[in-house]
């Protein structure tokens, strides 16, 4: 898996502000993070966020009432199976831990970088990675032009209490998110964990999946994948990555399949330990 680094820097948003609630939806930048990183592997101790960390911060409640996410809300999900086991995983020394269902595996991808990365994907029954996850230092850049930016959906929505360096640029409190680019032939969509704006003015030609963290891992992720691009391909062996569909209504079907419900429940399951 390619891996991701970034050191980002800017001004700090403020999550409780009405300007923070517009850029939930509309970011300042279609292009994405300045500076972004990738995935390698490593450890870490499951527990709750760090809310007193010097470089992180907490999701305010007023951030999570803004109109993208009432919108998001109204796209309801259902609950995972009742009758479904899950485990969990929690990394080699206690850093990182989530749920998954039994049936799922979790496993290093080769090329991984070194401890104290945690790099791991996630694969369901049929062996197909519906999910990878990155927390660490090492990484590669992200970037590209934007040309031609297409309409900008948030499908859904659910803010997270993961740490995040709320003085990096164009930073929003960390959410759980299901987004979609709206091409002329296609809607391709994609989820993860990601606190990076997009949607300039409500039109996009790229998206990123990714979190700009504490100081041990500028920038980390759990996401189907990092980067989402008008005309991607949605699928690279046996990895998934961002989905295509024939429609916008399409891809909100798509939200009620239990591929999507286990997906989004064990992505919102994640939790990084303070240092």
């Amino acid at each position: 898996m390619n891996s991701i680094k970034r050191n980002i820097t800017g001004g700090v948003r403020k999550a409780a502000t009405a300007a923070l609630a517009t850029a939930l939806l509309l970011g300042a930048t279609a292009c994405g993070p300045s500076g972004a990183g990738s995935p390698a592997a490593g450890q870490g101790t499951a527990a709750a966020p760090s809310a007193t960390a010097t470089a992180t911060s907490t999701p305010s409640a007023t951030a999570s009432t803004t109109a993208g996410q009432a919108s998001a809300a109204a796209a309801t999900t259902p609950a995972a199976p009742a009758q479904e086991k899950w485990q969990t995983y929690t990394s080699a020394v206690g850093k990182v831990s989530f749920d998954y269902p039994e049936g799922w595996t979790v496993a290093t991808p080769a090329g991984a970088g070194a401890p104290p990365n945690v790099d791991v994907d996630v694969s369901d029954a049929a062996g197909m990675v519906v999910a990878s996850l990155h927390y660490g230092p090492s990484g590669t850049g992200l970037g590209g032009a934007c040309q031609n930016p297409v309409p900008y959906s948030v499908l859904d929505a659910v803010e997270l209490a993961l740490p995040y360096n709320a003085a990096a640029a164009d930073t929003i409190t960390p959410r759980f998110a299901f987004r979609a680019l709206l091409e002329a032939d296609r809607v391709t969509a994609s989820y993860g964990i990601t606190g990076s704006l997009a949607g300039k003015d409500g039109k996009s030609c790229m998206f990123y999946n990714v979190v700009s963290g504490p100081a041990e891992s500028p920038v980390y992720s759990f996401a189907d994948t990092v980067q989402v691009n008008t005309g991607g391909s949605e699928q690279n062996g046996n990895r998934k990555g961002a989905k295509t569909f024939p429609s916008l209504e399409a891809a909100k079907a798509y939200m009620q399949t239990p591929e999507y419900v286990n997906a989004k429940r064990m992505i919102t399951s994640l939790k990084i330990s303070a240092s």
